[in-house]
């Protein structure tokens, strides 16, 4: 007769004669059997899963297919986790079956330096270390906006301009603000969550407290501005700054400035000097604001329109500490009428836009904001 051991048959003739000897054949295949079962697991914790990356992060993890061939398509979410190497919690992502592989992709990318393990019905199939960086391989703050180390002492935004990908949540940890370079001071920037990256994550705006900013808000009552008038100050972001593949910036940068005159005027574009190019050529088309503006905003609200009206294609170069920018166009300039257009949500660096200061008087009849989405400058080339 047939016997069932962990689901294998095994054969042997029950006869009492030959009792000692089945039961000898019997403990022998059992003895085999759990032999095979343990080089499969070791097999299983020696095999190689495959990283997937993308712009040098680790964004997935390929775990060879015949390691789940049992598990049903729809159900390896519920079966298949990946963790941190020690650690209980399952890393949150998404699974799908890719040709002879799973491929594992987690919401966040994986972190350079760390080991992470794979299991199924608790049962590790398999332990990989994602690699470091070359040492030298480093992001870098490529700069500090405002430009300018004279700055009004109610100035509403610093932007950091980074040369890849930085690690989100981090700044209220690596960015500080000195006072006379012996003080640092609290609760200056907004704590925001999620904070303002842009789309690719190199490019962070970090916001002054508004409520102690505007004169009439309990903040500014009770704090005072973050930022007072004759007095220097120094911006330093740290070293330790990891970026999204877990790189360090590696040198802290230190901006200087002094805070002057609190700025409580609109732009105004109709007092804006225009350098008009020859038509013929595709010499740059100038245009000076006589003040610093927003860096971020200048990049996204102005442009040159043809006489149909149609967006004048070229490229604008910001100078002169933000106070002049400069646009190229891709073909030569041909003879008559353009229009620079200028959205009037540009700002200045105290956050004043071209319909209406930050900080007004909302009762004063005189400070009226305007209603106006764009303002239009007439240009005519020879």
């Amino acid at each position: 007769m047939a016997a069932l051991i962990f689901g294998h048959p095994v054969i042997g003739i029950y006869k009492s004669l030959h009792q000692p000897a089945i039961r000898l054949y019997t403990v022998c295949n059992l003895i085999f059997f759990v032999s095979g079962l343990l080089v499969s697991c070791h097999r299983a914790e020696e095999t190689n899963l495959t990283i997937c990356w993308h712009d040098k992060r680790a964004t997935g993890l390929a775990i060879p297919l015949h390691l789940v061939s049992a598990i049903p398509a729809d159900s390896l979410d519920k079966v298949l986790s990946v963790k941190l190497a020690g650690k209980e919690t399952s890393i949150a992502g998404s699974y799908q079956a890719v040709g002879n592989e799973v491929i594992f992709e987690p919401l966040v990318p994986f972190t350079r330096g760390l080991r992470y393990t794979v299991w199924a019905k608790g049962r590790q199939l398999g332990e990989i270390a994602i690699p470091t960086l070359d040492s030298n391989d480093k992001p870098a703050l490529l700069a500090i906006y405002p430009t300018q180390d004279s700055l009004p002492d109610n100035l509403l935004k610093i932007y950091l301009r980074f040369s890849r990908p930085m690690r989100e949540g981090q700044s209220q940890q690596y960015v500080a603000l000195l006072k006379n370079n012996t003080d640092t001071l609290q609760g200056v920037f907004l704590d925001l969550q999620p904070e303002l990256w842009n789309a690719d994550r190199t490019l962070l705006t970090l916001w002054l407290d508004p409520g102690r900013i505007k004169r009439d808000l309990q903040p500014n009552k009770r704090l005072g501005t973050p930022l007072q008038g004759d007095s220097q100050y120094q911006l330093i972001v740290s070293g330790n700054w990891p970026d999204q593949q877990g790189a360090l910036l590696g040198k802290s940068q230190t901006k200087t400035f002094l805070a002057v005159q609190r700025d409580s005027l609109s732009p105004a574009p109709s007092t804006w000097a225009i350098q008009q190019p020859k038509s013929g050529s595709v010499q740059p088309l100038g245009v000076a604001f006589g003040e610093a503006l927003d860096y971020s905003l200048l990049t996204e609200t102005l442009s040159v329109l043809d006489k149909a009206g149609k967006p004048v294609s070229g490229v604008w170069q910001l100078s002169d500490e933000e106070k002049r920018v400069f646009f190229k166009p891709t073909n030569p300039w041909q003879a008559g009428t353009y229009q620079l257009q200028v959205e009037t949500r540009l700002e200045d660096l105290a956050g004043n836009n071209i319909n209406r200061p930050f900080d007004r008087d909302i009762t004063s009849k005189g400070t009226k904001a305007g209603t106006q989405r764009v303002i239009e400058r007439m240009i005519k080339i020879e």
